[in-house]
């Protein structure tokens, strides 16, 4: 039994709610438990989907518990930064898509595990940031490269250099999130994107996000020739040859998981 988090299932999707009220502070304990959830549904064919959020209506969650950091203990440090590097890597590493639902504060670590997700939705007075120079830290679970490879550096220097929290409003104008919605909304409407994506073939969906993310890394050429590849590694699959059956039928395709060979 979980004591940092709950698990649900509806239909295709898990949400995954992060719950240590009030705050929905991320201690080593709850990060391992977020990390080995992340792990057993990804070894679960029957989730397409994950949605992470908050338990409460104010935060999602606002990063690590500072006490940890208390001491000054380098060991005892290290440990959390561990646990935060193992639990947004199984975050990364699910072979479906993820949507973080921002239903409140997302500070610090909460923030950097909302931004390895692959779409993040937030309700409407919301507040996101990585403020954690004002207590003589900086962000150590990715923050200073996914949000500079979300919003820019100029933007990502305004939020960690100078600690500065934006609105909902304005995390969707510099592209730090992809939708606003009403307060209470975030959740459903992360299940809903979710439930587009558990409607593609699964082998398509891993085949394309992988190109998606690696095309910063890539010339042109590069990814042309492993877009070439990934698409003739699909063709004359099982999935493939039911979507293009189920298209020409006009009825629903009927995926199932292939081996990953």
């Amino acid at each position: 039994m979980a004591r940092y988090l709950t698990l649900e299932r509806l239909g295709k999707s898990a949400i995954v709610t992060l719950s240590n009220l009030p705050a929905n502070l991320l201690t080593t304990e709850g990060l391992n438990e977020l990390a080995s959830t992340l792990q057993a549904l990804n070894a679960d064919d029957g989730v397409r989907s994950v949605v992470i959020t908050g338990a409460g209506d104010s935060f999602f969650s606002a990063g690590a518990d500072l006490k940890q950091f208390a001491s000054g203990d380098k060991a005892e440090a290290d440990t959390l930064l561990q646990a935060f590097a193992n639990a947004l890597q199984a975050i990364r590493g699910y072979r479906g898509v993820t949507v973080a639902a921002v239903n409140g504060f997302a500070l610090g670590g909460g923030l950097e595990c909302a931004l390895v997700c692959d779409y993040i939705i937030a309700e409407r007075g919301a507040k996101l940031g990585l403020p954690e120079a004002k207590v003589g830290l900086i962000p150590a679970a990715g923050g200073t490269k996914t949000l500079a490879d979300k919003v820019g550096v100029s933007w990502a220097k305004r939020i960690i250099l100078g600690g500065e929290l934006v609105s909902a409003e304005q995390a969707l104008q510099i592209g730090l999130i992809e939708e606003v919605v009403d307060q209470g909304f975030a959740k459903i409407v992360a299940v809903s994107l979710a439930n587009k994506v558990a409607s593609q073939a699964p082998g398509s969906v891993a085949a394309a996000r992988k190109l998606i993310e690696d095309s910063p890394n890539l010339t042109l050429d590069e990814h042309l020739k492993r877009e070439r590849a990934a698409t003739l590694g699909l063709v004359g699959g099982a999935e493939q040859v039911e979507g293009v059956a189920a298209f020409l039928a006009k009825r629903a395709p009927s995926w199932t998981q292939e081996d990953d060979d």
